[in-house]
């Protein structure tokens, strides 16, 4: 793959545009998403269960996309590492198609 040096400024830039989104949007989302959560409340799940009342049999490392600990500081940190372990595996699945053809 042959990357032109344009095409890498504008991957940089698009990496520095998702990790500044990832640091304003704890202060521009929604308090009360109507999402998932949302529904599951009005269907009357509780949150300690999954699908059908079953017990869950994996939990998130960072519910509600935070980290306790740090606070707000914690909650950038978890979107950002969501943000970098989707672009970098967007890359890799890029990758492996790019062998593939």
């Amino acid at each position: 793959m042959n990357l032109s040096k344009k095409d890498g400024y504008l991957i940089i830039v698009a990496v520095i545009i998702c990790i500044i989104i990832s640091c304003l949007s704890p202060f521009i989302a929604s308090g009360n998403p109507d999402g998932l959560e949302k529904s599951a409340e009005d269907a009357g799940l509780a949150e300690d269960y999954g699908v059908d009342g079953l017990n869950e049999i994996y939990s998130s490392p960072f519910p509600d996309y935070t980290f306790e600990p740090l606070g707000l500081l914690g909650e950038i940190g978890v979107l950002i590492l969501g943000a970098v372990i989707c672009l970098a595996g967007g890359f890799v699945v890029g990758k492996i198609i790019e062998k593939r053809g």
